[in-house]
């Protein structure tokens, strides 16, 4: 009985360490996707790194204060495999950021589009479109993001 006891309060615990993960790494249960909007600022550091790659960017408020954003985005590996050129994103450029903001945190986002100086447009169209691209056999081509 004592056994049986002992597997049931293990797989519980199991059960909500999983869940806890999974919430940790979900980007709909961390961002509202529904709330899309932009934010333009210099970007002061990229890095590519695990869990999420991290843009900071310095956005001039419309009382003419400064706030520094912290925005998500992919690992370099899934970044380059959904066709993002990282090559093109620059510490020092003036960016316009289409992002997703967090249900909790104040100036933090999860990439979505970014707009570079010279106008052109990087797009993530996240792991959904590029897996689907991938099954069908077909480029990915990423749709004009929501604003």
């Amino acid at each position: 009985m004592l056994r049986a006891t002992n597997h049931i309060l293990l797989a519980g615990a199991l059960g909500l360490a999983t869940q806890a993960g999974l919430a940790h790494h979900s980007v709909s249960g961390n961002f509202d996707q529904d709330a899309r909007h932009d934010i333009t600022g210099t970007l002061t550091a990229f890095h590519l790194r695990n869990p999420h790659s991290h843009l900071e960017l310095d956005v001039v408020e419309e009382d003419g204060s400064v706030s520094r954003w912290l925005v998500e985005w992919g690992t370099r590996n899934d970044l380059i495999r959904r066709g993002v050129d990282l090559d093109r994103v620059k510490v020092g450029d003036e960016l316009t950021v289409t992002l997703v903001p967090s249900r909790r945190l104040e100036h933090v986002g999860y990439a979505r589009a970014l707009t570079l100086p010279d106008g052109s447009v990087i797009r993530d169209c996240g792991f959904r479109a590029f897996r689907e691209a991938l099954l069908e056999g077909r480029e990915l081509e990423c749709e004009e993001p929501d604003r």
